[in-house]
């Protein structure tokens, strides 16, 4: 037994995450936000920390209900969750993106390659917000380009939401955040751009360019899950044919959200050739139906992170709790040329979808397997504890206990989105 490319080991974020948090955010939400001009040019304190949370308090018992389109409001119309999200859902949100990034370095590299291909790493952001998937990730590349005196590409940042106000409120961020970093390192070249498309993610134009370096989602199906034309129309041309590292979307760990990125993925595959395995970043291990597509279980992860931000952790301790967890459910979709090198390590591996649960036999962890949800006896296994995302050996070696799995789910099906 082992453990591989686990999702349970706590991510690193690059040291520009943290100075975009405690740095250029809370100057631009109280120059953008502030109701009194004279708070305007004032350092942002603990009183401002009082003064914003009435809003993030609101917004959050949004967010920690069921958040289906019908019953979440437009939020992002309305000035207080606007800064609201900025100061704190911002980098939430941003860090489940770093968290995967962080995981999955090939699907990065396989981004760069198509960059320097093309000569530009486009990152079309759908839903975008004000950019938070997009601007994670291009903090994640200049990290990963700080000793150099240039990039090898140009970045185009790309993004669709139907709201126009919070596009300009994250153009106004970027600006800012790309001035900071020409004042931290003066001597850096990038050509950096941004275009901004105000429209219903979905509904896209005749002239469209598909052709990304990432496609990125943030909690977007989720809030469109009413509207089937949201998954025949909008998701379809993403899918056809991704390039570079494909497209990443990242839900709530609610089981409704987390159950639709898993049909998504079978009615996907079934018009790959997954012959030498399923063209998929993650979570998935195998090309099989997914076993918790439908019933009483679903795929979703808590990983264990010491988020970065100081104001971060003040309204986070306005909201009852400090964040020392990322909760979410995702899907990672590749291309059989940019996931070969992935699914090679894949051999004989198998993904822990449960933490401990206390059974007749002991304790016991849920296993992914194709088609079906298998048992382990986790106390048992050379006395370590397994966790919910963990990779492991599997089948386990004959000395080692194994429980029997469920029934298998029945036929291979055809899921609908």
């Amino acid at each position: 037994y082992f453990k591989l490319a686990s999702l349970t080991v706590s991510p690193r974020f690059p040291g520009l995450w943290t100075v975009a948090l405690d740095e250029v955010i809370p100057g631009f939400v109280k120059e953008r936000f502030s109701p009194q001009e004279s708070w305007k040019n004032k350092p942002f304190c603990q009183d401002d920390v009082a003064f914003f949370s009435k809003g993030l308090m609101e917004l959050s018992d949004f967010f920690t209900e069921d958040r289906e389109s019908a019953k979440l409001p437009n939020y992002f119309t309305t000035a207080k969750f606007r800064s609201s999200y900025f100061l704190y859902f911002f980098a939430l949100q941003g860090a489940k993106f770093l968290t995967l990034f962080d995981r999955y370095p090939r699907a990065i590299e396989a981004a760069i390659a198509h960059a320097e291909k093309t000569g530009t790493l486009r990152v079309l952001d759908m839903g975008a917000g004000p950019g938070t998937a997009s601007i994670a990730f291009f903090i994640y590349i200049l990290d990963r380009y700080q000793r150099a005196k240039s990039l090898p590409f140009k970045i185009q940042l790309h993004w669709v939401d139907h709201n126009k106000t919070i596009l300009d409120d994250g153009k106004l961020f970027l600006e800012r955040l790309l001035a900071h970093l020409s004042e931290i390192n003066p001597n850096f070249e990038a050509d950096i751009s941004l275009t901004t498309e105000v429209r219903t993610w979905w509904q896209h134009p005749r002239d469209f360019n598909f052709d990304s370096s990432i496609v990125l989602f943030g909690n977007v199906l989720n809030e469109s899950a009413n509207d089937p034309r949201a998954f025949q129309l909008g998701l379809a041309p993403f899918l056809k044919n991704p390039k570079g590292a494909g497209v990443l979307m990242i839900e709530p760990a609610f089981k409704s959200a987390s159950q639709r990125l898993s049909r998504i993925r079978d009615e996907w595959l079934l018009e790959q050739d997954t012959q030498s395995g399923a063209p998929i970043w993650g979570p998935c291990l195998h090309s099989g139906n997914c076993p918790v597509a439908m019933g009483r279980d679903w795929c979703h992860f808590s990983i264990p992170a010491e988020l970065p931000g100081v104001f971060f952790r003040k309204f986070s301790i306005k909201l009852g709790s400090v964040r020392d967890w990322l909760k979410f459910s995702f899907l990672w979709l590749g291309t059989p040329e940019t996931v070969t090198s992935e699914l090679a390590d894949r051999q004989g591996l198998a993904r822990i979808i449960s933490n401990p649960m206390r059974t007749k036999s002991g304790d016991e962890n849920q296993i992914c397997l194709p088609n079906e949800i298998g048992w382990i006896r986790s106390s048992k296994v050379r006395n370590l504890t397994l966790h919910r995302g963990d990779v492991i050996r599997w089948p386990l070696e004959k000395d080692l206990p194994r429980a029997a799995p469920r029934k298998p789910m029945g036929k291979p099906r055809r899921p609908r989105p």
